[in-house]
């Protein structure tokens, strides 16, 4: 497993630095304002300058703590790869990212060159591919569990997945009307329920939620007062969908809190399987 240290420049020209096993995602979260309580969530855009690969967490969270006792020059020495303006700093082994920043440096002025040449995909994109890779796997797994909800309970296949700052799956659910005899049981409010109790809040402050049917003007809602950072649907809904397609509930100005979204994602697989649902239910056959 690998370790980074890294380091970013906010909207306001100051730094931040932090360490994380999964870098790409780590980035993505901070441009999405997705880590409460951090100093980048009212400083964006942010931009990574820096980063280093390290063999354990010990290492990485050691060279996180020197660098975080700098003064702003010697960060910007090492983002620039000026070691000759730290002198002294690279004599122990117990700071391995200065002994390696001058290859570092060379290694990304051959990486931009590559980029401008249109050799290698820019930084942004690559982050684009991380965040859009897993939104896919996230919404494979709410597809699954809208699975569920057809063949376990006979309802509408909508699923819905809640997943925290750090990436880990705090609430799930679909769609339970019927079986609950609850006309609020759809799956993003039993998932946030979920979400609610696991992390003894109401408010959910920094996560995302995943459905496969872009939510209606009752989770919306739900959505705005939950505080959610982020939503990302498959399918549209033209008739009640409340993320843009009918209502924009979920960015609207007038709003004290507006939540990211993200629509699109897996659509149409979501798409076929509501159509096929109902075309079951009224005796037709299904498409392909």
């Amino acid at each position: 497993m690998h370790f980074w240290t890294y380091i970013l420049c906010c909207s306001d020209g100051s730094y931040y630095t932090g360490h994380t096993d999964a870098l790409e995602y780590r980035i993505a979260q901070h441009e999405q304002g997705a880590i409460p309580g951090c100093h980048t969530m009212d400083r964006r855009p942010v931009q990574l300058v820096f980063s280093q690969e390290f063999g354990s967490r010990e290492e990485a969270f050691l060279a996180e703590r020197q660098i975080k006792g700098w003064r702003r020059e010697k960060k910007e020495a090492l983002i620039s790869g000026r070691l000759d303006l730290l002198p002294g700093l690279a004599r122990t082994a117990s700071q391995p990212v200065l002994r390696q920043a001058q290859d570092e440096r060379f290694l990304r002025t051959a990486d931009v060159q590559k980029q401008e040449s249109g050799q290698i995909p820019k930084q942004g994109q690559m982050q684009q591919q991380a965040q859009d890779d897993i939104d896919n796997r996230r919404m494979r797994q709410a597809l699954a569990l809208a699975q569920r909800a057809e063949h376990e309970d006979d309802e509408i296949p909508v699923g819905a997945l809640l997943v925290d700052a750090e990436g880990t799956v705090v609430g799930e659910g679909w769609n339970r009307n019927i079986a609950e005899s609850d006309p609020s049981a759809h799956a993003e409010i039993v998932a946030m329920r979920q979400a609610g109790r696991a992390l003894g809040n109401h408010r959910l402050v920094g996560c995302t939620l995943y459905v496969t049917l872009e939510p209606c003007a009752m989770c919306a809602m739900a959505m705005v007062h939950a505080r959610l950072a982020r939503v990302v649907f498959a399918a549209s809904d033209p008739k009640t969908g409340a993320a843009g397609s009918v209502f924009d509930l979920l960015g609207d100005p007038r709003h004290n809190h507006r939540v990211e979204v993200q629509g699109g994602v897996l659509a149409e697989e979501a798409g076929k399987r509501l159509t096929n649902y109902f075309r079951r239910r009224r005796g037709r056959p299904p498409i392909d």
